[in-house]
């Protein structure tokens, strides 16, 4: 390739990316008609095609590429590039034929004891700020469903989202998107309402009735809006619909029937789903397992049907990550599909190559958890200086079970129990909790009564607590009297050291060298 050339194509590549689609074909179709055989102009010649509506014209372009490419990673590409075609022109058949072409090659690639290249992350990728991580995406979602509950719209937060929220207590640190949903009645006013407010909408290529992307035009967050309806007085059902097709072009997911309330946020009232995990059990099952490599369109446990639609999905992530050399992430994506498809040929003997292809590289097979039920345990605890007593509680609370919710205690029933404040307030216990390797859920607010149905409303198995003396042992179990004995398991309380002991020293000079 000529420095010329190479500069032609930069350009061409930075108008596409900020999104200057005419100056970049100005530049690539001459290009072109000049080289029509140079995979170099074709990859970017056919990345402005899918942007710019051009998708029919791929196809051809891409098999005349293919049929000239040597090598079963430039097979496997056009391939790939061709399934992508004919899928975003919904002829799923022909895309699920070039997908397996491309799955093949990649095979014959690990048979040769090769393995595509892993792809660097750019700078873009790696400096940008998390706004998950920093809060800023929780502000956005709460702000967007205020305005929107506001104006009459019944929007709340669905799927990952709402995991996040109810699971963690915040949304999930390596999610990507805000996921929402709304009613279909309410569907046109609600993508109305969001464009207002600064969502742009963003083409999928594939335009669904009851789905839409959007992007935030100042944080560049990124929106799914899901519709939903009522199948009949038990049922409601979502995912990607595409009206007049046939049931094979359709992607159904079906919940139960749940009922929505207003919830205060700091940034005003918001509707969300009652009870949550009635969704949530619906997506993932055992939703209070972390599985970050979980990728709802292919593996959601409320799929009606393993569609063809849904196949070309899960086929074209598979082959997007095997392609940029992310095995463990294309690993997952073959496990997800022979979970809903165990018959499926291509997808075992993918699963088997990559396996073969990590362990030959010395990288480790992914584990992907076995969806079993937890034994969670629930405590309460004030947990103020938070000292060796506490973490020797924790751990062994811990070791009852495989997870651990730790609710600590409001400053006012502190009060009410003991008649004076804790040293710390409950933010600060709540902090220095999380901190604690041994907790995996801290809550700050839940019935003082721990009752039957308040342990099943979340999972929890046992709940347990220590005791520093028999008064203290009566009043614990008067607050859980309806549970049965089995539920419930007093640990051994460490002596010679307390949050009262602490303050005694600290008033008594401890540490002081006078």
């Amino acid at each position: 390739m000529t420095e010329k050339l190479m500069e032609s194509l930069q350009q061409a590549r930075n108008f596409i990316q900020a999104g200057n689609f005419t100056e970049a074909d100005k530049i690539l179709s001459p290009l072109k008609k000049e080289s029509p055989l140079s995979p170099d102009i074709a990859k970017l010649w056919c990345a402005l095609a899918m942007r710019t509506g051009q998708v029919a014209e791929i196809l051809p372009y891409a098999a005349k590429i293919y049929a000239h490419s040597q090598g079963d990673f430039q097979k496997a590409y056009w391939a790939q590039l061709m399934g992508t075609a004919s899928f975003l022109a919904l002829d799923l058949a022909t895309a699920l034929d070039n997908f397996t072409g491309a799955i093949n090659h990649l095979i014959a690639l690990a048979k040769s004891g090769k393995a595509p290249a892993k792809r660097k992350q750019t700078e873009e990728q790696t400096g940008a700020e998390n706004l998950f991580v920093s809060g800023k995406a929780e502000q956005l979602l709460w702000t967007t469903c205020a305005e929107l509950a506001s104006q009459g719209i019944p929007a709340f937060p669905f799927a990952g989202t709402l995991l996040g929220i109810v699971r963690n207590g915040h949304l999930l640190d390596f999610d990507k998107d805000l996921d929402i949903a709304v009613w279909m009645e309410s569907w046109e006013a609600c993508c109305n309402a969001l464009e207002k407010m600064g969502w742009c909408k963003v083409p999928t290529g594939i335009t669904y009735s009851n789905y839409r992307d959007y992007v935030h035009s100042e944080t560049g967050m990124t929106l799914d809006l899901c519709g939903l309806q009522y199948r009949n007085e038990q049922q409601i059902t979502g995912g990607f619909s595409l009206p007049d097709h046939p049931a094979e072009y359709q992607r159904v997911s079906v919940f139960p029937r749940f009922d929505l309330v207003q919830r205060s946020t700091a940034y005003g009232n918001v509707w969300f789903p009652q009870p949550p995990e009635k969704i949530l059990a619906a997506f993932y099952g055992d939703w209070r397992t972390p599985n970050p490599h979980w990728d709802t369109v292919i593996s959601a446990l409320n799929l009606e049907r393993f569609t063809l639609l849904v196949r070309c999905y899960a086929y074209h992530r598979l082959i997007k990550c095997w392609l940029a050399g992310n095995l463990a992430k294309a690993w997952r994506y073959a496990h997800q599909i022979a979970l809903k498809d165990p018959d499926d040929v291509a997808i075992l003997r993918s699963r088997q190559w990559l396996e073969r292809t990590l362990s030959r590289l010395g990288q480790d097979i992914p584990s992907w958890p076995g969806n079993r039920p937890q034994r969670r345990v629930y405590t309460r605890m004030v947990a103020d200086l938070f000292h060796e007593g506490h973490v020797n509680f924790l751990r062994e609370a811990r070791a009852l079970g495989t997870h651990l919710t730790v609710c600590v205690v409001p400053d006012e029933r502190v009060l009410e129990n003991k008649g004076k404040l804790p040293v710390m307030t409950q933010a600060e216990r709540a902090a220095v909790v999380s901190a604690c390797k041994y907790v995996d859920v801290v809550i700050t607010d839940s019935p003082v009564n721990t009752t039957p149905e308040f342990m099943a409303q979340y999972g929890f198995a046992i709940y347990t607590f220590a005791c520093a003396s028999e008064e203290e042992r009566t009043e614990k179990y008067k607050l859980c009297t309806t549970l049965p004995p089995d539920m419930i398991k007093e640990l051994v309380y460490t002596p010679g050291i307390s949050t009262s002991d602490l303050v005694t020293r600290i008033l008594n000079g401890a540490g002081s060298t006078d």
